[in-house]
């Protein structure tokens, strides 16, 4: 989904819902600046000496009884401007901590006043989780100094010797993400490539693309992630870049994505959130947790949304609905059992579908034939790029449920199960190049996968041994999955068809005289099943030298199926091995070397009538990867920086014996990435945050058997791509953020003989978040507009025939023009 939906009317006119809010914002926030009198101000602390936000303050005269009042930033800060002269009560005020009272303070003209505070906490018993001053918030720059790394547990990542980004709750919710494609915008070294739209996609680091299920991750069990994601419902979301299985089991080398999920708060707490994306997209959202019972044993966290309306284009239509909720239960304190289920649903109809563009049938002197030219983006809020009657319908539903348990300080143990199950409806509009000049025939998409399942297992047990002056992070753990694909016979390619257009004059279609495609008959046409047995060691010498060794022996076994029986399958097993070195020059920095060698599950074939393996899994196959690195901790910058090798067996489409109508989905050469990627995150001066990265690339394929391929860049893979989020709190007005997004994508090549090549573009955001305290609630609004110059290009440009030798499509898709967004938050 694209995150917002943007206004199709002229720009002027669009932006008369969102400037209502703004003149609200000026007026909050111009009134008391043109007062000329004492500033009041301070810093909140916690009994940590961390800084605490969102505490709300109030200053009452006591003579007049006026009171003023205001919220602490990401900082602790408050800020009282425009107070007259006069005696006042000072007070303070956070859930989970002891009121803070000066009964009495003194402010005189013309003298501004500092006044500290620190709180305590609310009981003797009570255990408080303060958010603001810890890792994850706008004041660290959005920093995470810990991860959970799999089996591995809880570490730190300063200590890890891959490149590991993460995007915390605060991120999420400020920069107002609500898919998954948007998340990834603000993670500056990861990239993703489209199947079927906007909601369904693949990740990928180093210019891999991951699979569908490998990769990714929810509270370290595996998912599916071709489907509905609502990014409301997550805490956090990690990501491992290049080869992890030594700690995740099998995968490809495009990395881990983990996913974790919202979880009880210590503290009860409500948030409300008011959403308009553009002009008609309404959205209303509720999160709230909390614990109950004696000793709070019993916790509780629940994610409710429903958004609906028009979207970018005319006649389209979004609807997002999400129910989400998390229980966990202490039956001793040392002992948590906790359990999930989320259910989410997204509709959309009448965005742009994608364009395809294969060889030039005009071509009679190469061999391989030239591929046609993909023309410059077009306008994707123009109608006719889709049809209003055709889109997507995709429901998630997961469910999971975990033990952990802590034998002492140092020993953990964990385990848990997770059944996810994801219906995917698609019958997205395919316009289909069939010259230069932009002529195109569109189709209704059919043949992709309506169903997948997936049953998950994690158990790990992690502690601490110390000898000798030696101390060693031992684990060991097991993880797999169940991945069941399904099938269902495709309607004749004549019944789908809709007609013929062109990129500048696109057409609206009647709907097929015979119907819409539905999913009939459907079938279970693959499962793979994958366990493995996880070994790993890191030892410290005098806390300078670090050796981490890593190990998963695991079985993949792929069983493939026709609509009546079994057709084929595969069994193998294999060591997943990694190793690093790693020298900390002080406590907060480490320079690493990483090799990392997986077996990993084979590629799912796509669907197809000339395809003799449709929709089946290949055999298991390997992959390697080389990395040397140098990372920090925020000082106050933390910085990242890795280079890295990769190589993987790659599949692709070719002839099947020699046959003229007839193909099979095979692997048929190597792909080699090699590159260099940068990310930093934190704060400067107190007032400027940055959180960016870079990423130099040079993706190429080999031994590919056709002279006009070999060795050429991989199809729609930059060489180089970047992102920089920047927040400024703006000086004299206190809880005001100003927001800036700056990201670039170099040129990408459009064809496998690298003929073509679409050119680089940037696009860019602005916005600003303000709270203010009514009474003792606190508010906050958040602006946002996307892509502010309007820029047109294409968000995804896949590879359909890697080796150039057959009759497959290139795919590209439209990126999300101008968006505009704001949403209003109460926190109770």
């Amino acid at each position: 989904m694209y995150r917002h939906s943007v206004i199709h009317l002229p720009f002027c006119k669009s932006i008369r819902f969102h400037l209502s809010f703004l003149a609200v914002f000026l007026l909050l926030v111009s009134l008391p600046a043109l007062a000329q009198s004492v500033q009041v101000s301070g810093t909140i602390k916690d009994p940590d000496q961390s800084v605490v936000g969102n505490a709300v303050v109030s200053l009452e005269n006591l003579q007049t009884t006026r009171t003023f009042q205001a919220a602490t930033n990401e900082s602790g800060q408050y800020v009282f401007t425009s107070v007259p002269q006069g005696t006042y009560r000072l007070e303070a005020h956070k859930p989970g901590f002891a009121a803070i009272v000066v009964p009495s303070l003194t402010i005189s003209a013309g003298q501004n006043l500092t006044r500290d505070l620190s709180f305590a906490l609310a009981g003797t018993s009570a255990s408080v989780t303060v958010n603001a001053g810890q890792t994850g918030t706008a004041a660290e720059g959005y920093y995470v100094d810990h991860v959970n790394q799999g089996v591995l547990g809880n570490a730190p990542i300063v200590n890890q010797p891959y490149t590991i980004t993460v995007l915390p709750a605060d991120e999420i919710v400020n920069t107002q993400v609500k898919s998954f494609r948007d998340a990834m915008k603000y993670l500056p070294l990861v990239s993703f490539t489209e199947q079927q739209g906007s909601e369904i996609l693949r990740p990928a680091t180093r210019g891999v693309q991951g699979s569908i299920a490998q990769n990714t991750r929810m509270d370290g069990m595996a998912i599916a992630i071709t489907g509905g994601n609502a990014m409301e419902q997550y805490q956090s979301l990690q990501v491992e870049n290049g080869l992890g299985a030594s700690m995740y089991g099998p995968a490809n080398p495009s990395g881990m994505f983990d996913f974790m999920l919202k979880r009880p708060t210590e503290e009860r707490f409500t948030n409300i959130y008011l959403e308009q994306d553009s002009s008609s997209i309404g959205t209303i959202y509720a999160d709230t947790g909390g614990r109950l019972g004696p000793h709070k044993i019993f916790g509780y966290r629940s994610n409710l949304l429903f958004g609906d309306g028009t979207a970018f284009v005319d006649q389209s239509r979004l609807r997002r609905r999400l129910a989400e909720f998390a229980f966990d239960l202490r039956p001793t304190d040392r002992t948590v059992i906790d359990a999930h289920y989320s259910a989410y649903d997204i509709i959309q109809r009448g965005y742009p579908g994608w364009f395809t563009y294969g060889p030039d049938k005009s071509d009679k002197t190469d061999t391989p034939p030239r591929t046609l030219l993909l023309l410059a983006a077009p306008d994707p809020t123009r109608v006719g790029y889709g049809q209003a009657y055709a889109g997507v319908n995709l429901t998630t539903q997961s469910t999971s449920v975990r033990l952990l348990h802590d034998f002492s300080p140092n020993w953990h143990a964990m385990a848990g199960g997770l059944a996810q199950r994801l219906d995917r409806f698609i019958d997205t509009p395919v316009n289909n190049l069939t010259d230069n000049t932009g002529d195109y025939s569109t189709s209704l998409a059919t043949g992709f996968a309506p169903r997948f399942g997936v049953e998950s297992d994690l158990g790990y047990i992690t502690g601490v041994i110390q000898k000798w002056g030696i101390k060693q992070d031992v684990v060991a753990g097991s993880e797999g999955y169940r991945f069941n694909q399904y099938a269902y016979t495709s309607p004749a390619a004549a019944n789908v068809l809709l007609g013929t257009a062109n990129i500048a004059n696109p057409k609206i279609f009647a709907p097929p005289v015979v119907g819409l495609p539905q999913n009939k008959g459907l079938y279970q046409s693959s499962v793979v099943h994958q366990q493995g047995f996880n070994l790993g060691d890191l030892v410290s010498f005098r806390n300078r030298f670090l050796v981490r060794l890593a190990a998963s022996q695991d079985w993949i076994g792929v069983d493939n199926n026709s609509a009546t029986a079994r057709t084929s399958g595969s069994n193998k097993q294999g060591i997943s091995p990694s190793a690093s070195v790693m020298y900390k020059p002080t406590s907060w920095s480490t320079a690493y070397a990483t090799y990392a060698s997986s077996l990993q599950q084979g590629d799912i074939a796509p669907g197809g009538a000339t395809l003799v393996n449709a929709n089946q899994a290949l055999a298991p196959y390997r992959s390697k990867e080389w990395e040397l690195g140098f990372k920090t901790d925020a000082h106050p910058i933390a910085f990242t920086t890795a280079l890295f090798r990769l190589e993987r067996p790659f599949a692709d489409t070719i002839p099947f014996n020699n046959s003229p109508t007839q193909t099979i989905f095979a692997i048929v050469g190597q792909q080699v990435n090699y590159g260099a990627e940068i990310s930093g995150q934190g704060t400067l001066f107190h007032s400027l945050l940055l959180n960016g990265g870079f990423t130099a690339l040079n993706a190429r394929l080999n031994n590919t058997n056709v002279a006009s391929t070999e060795g050429k860049r991989f199809v729609g893979i930059p060489d180089y791509k970047s992102n920089l989020l920047a927040e400024y709190r703006l000086p004299g007005v206190v809880n005001l953020n100003i927001t800036g997004d700056w990201q670039f994508v170099g040129q990408r090549p459009q064809d496998d003989q690298n003929l073509h090549t679409t050119v680089g573009y940037n696009t860019f955001d602005f916005g600003f978040r303000y709270s203010h305290a009514f009474f003792t609630k606190v508010a906050t609004l958040r602006f946002t507009c996307d892509n502010i110059t309007d820029t047109r290009y294409y968000s995804t440009i896949a590879a359909g025939d890697i080796t150039g030798t057959n009759a497959s499509s290139n795919t590209a898709h439209l990126g999300a023009p101008r968006t505009i967004s704001t949403s209003l938050q109460f926190a109770f």
